[in-house]
């Protein structure tokens, strides 16, 4: 039996919960038409919050909350292609339009420079010494930076959520209409309706969700 609070509790509004990254959140998190991920986003950064990891009081930070949001994303992309078959497992890509640009978004000068802060090694082949962001160094740049992120928030996402709540979600928000933290209820019917692989990703996240 659904809890009678279950009914009257509503969340709060993605773009309260993510600020001034709604527009780069639902920029990303869009796999599913009509699914909830950009609610899931909001919850899942909810949870970094309270950990103390999405908070910038400069602009260099505020460009590492940008990669941490696509940590989240690189996870999120992961189960529904182990679970769900959308997409291939191992494999995230983004448009770097869709991230990177002017206020709100990552500016490409800035993901330059945490990438020469963290000793990530950007040079063009035929001027050694010079980084040229070009579009493909761009991709390499932040495909890199998010997972470095991913090693870090990742593991803390799992840790407070709960493997199986937190693969419960991922699942409940590629349909319309769901609501985080999912009720228990909800937890159980989609856990029980896992399919093998469902269980197989289930799994993955018990084993902390790393990826390669």
């Amino acid at each position: 039996m659904t809890d009678m609070w279950d009914d009257l509790f509503e969340p709060p509004d993605p773009a309260d919960v993510l600020g001034d990254l709604h527009e780069v959140a639902t920029s990303v998190f869009d796999l599913c038409y009509d699914g909830s991920e950009p609610e899931w986003a909001a919850w899942a950064w909810s949870i970094l919050t309270r950990a103390g990891l999405a908070a910038a009081g400069t602009e260099y930070e505020r460009g590492e909350l940008v990669l941490r949001l696509l940590a989240l994303n690189m996870f999120h992309r992961e189960f529904c292609a182990r679970a769900l078959d959308l997409g291939v497992p191992g494999e995230w890509d983004v448009d770097p339009d869709r991230v990177l640009g002017d206020h709100p978004r990552l500016h490409p000068v800035l993901l330059g420079i945490i990438a020469e802060r963290r000793s990530l090694d950007l040079a063009d082949s035929t001027d050694p010494g010079d980084v040229d962001f070009d579009v493909s160094i761009a991709a390499t740049a932040l495909d890199a930076l998010v997972r470095s992120e991913y090693r870090r928030v990742v593991p803390l996402l799992v840790q407070a959520a709960g493997p199986v709540d937190l693969a419960a979600s991922v699942w409940a928000s590629t349909g319309g209409g769901a609501r985080f933290p999912l009720p228990d209820t909800a937890v159980r019917e989609l856990t029980a309706a896992l399919t093998p692989a469902g269980h197989a990703a289930l799994e993955w996240v018990r084993g902390g969700a790393r990826r390669s």
